[in-house]
């Protein structure tokens, strides 16, 4: 588990006695598709690490319909909102694949890092980034601009996860996202097959998404 740990930018600054006390409040889960983080109205008691999978976030209407409010799919806390605040969590968090996760004793957590100023900063940069995020995808992005962001921040996923999957996380048919993906390359943007993805022009794809979306 240490060298995992020292690979999270989060625990970067830890030195090794601290890594140690970490490694001792903290355990990795494997999660299979379906299978529950926590559900809205949980009291949480800890602190959770994707490091590998994708997870899935929402809430049921009135109509106890599901509503996703979000994916995540690179390594990120999750609903760590809650946890800091001490609040039940207000979204139901599913595993959608296979999935690793860290879980952390936030108890001991507490009472030993939240004192180090680089941790405590970078739990808020991750929050600042998740808002900055939810605000940008309010915007009325283009399926091009959409399709861009991604490809340029987590090109893995295009190897990872089947189109339909990704077609959920944009929020388009899978059919628009075979679209947008063949003119990319009909523009000599990327080269793309079912299960591998290049990117042959990232400033241009860049330019696609940058000027829509809200400054970092």
């Amino acid at each position: 588990m240490r060298e995992i740990l020292r690979e999270i930018c989060l625990f970067g600054s830890l030195d090794d006695k601290q890594l140690e006390q970490l490694e001792r409040i903290s355990t990795i889960k494997k999660f299979r598709p379906g299978n529950i983080l926590f559900y809205e109205g949980d009291e949480p008691k800890e602190l959770y690490f994707l490091i590998d999978g994708l997870i899935k976030m929402y809430k049921y209407n009135h109509n106890n319909q599901i509503n996703i409010l979000n994916y995540y799919h690179t390594p990120s806390l999750i609903g760590e909102a809650a946890t800091l605040q001490k609040t039940p969590h207000e979204t139901n968090a599913e595993c959608d694949t296979n999935a690793t996760v860290l879980v952390i004793s936030y108890e001991e957590f507490e009472k030993f890092f939240l004192q180090n100023p680089k941790i405590a900063v970078g739990i808020i940069m991750q929050l600042v980034a998740k808002v900055k995020k939810l605000m940008n995808a309010n915007l009325q992005h283009s399926s091009n601009q959409k399709v861009a962001q991604l490809i340029c921040e987590n090109p893995e996923l295009f190897e990872k996860l089947k189109k339909y999957k990704i077609a959920e996380i944009l929020n388009m048919t899978p059919e628009t996202l075979s679209r947008t993906l063949k003119k990319f390359q009909k523009d000599g943007f990327i080269t793309y097959t079912t299960r591998s993805l290049k990117i042959l022009n990232e400033p241009a794809l860049r330019e696609l998404f940058s000027e829509c979306s809200i400054a970092h």
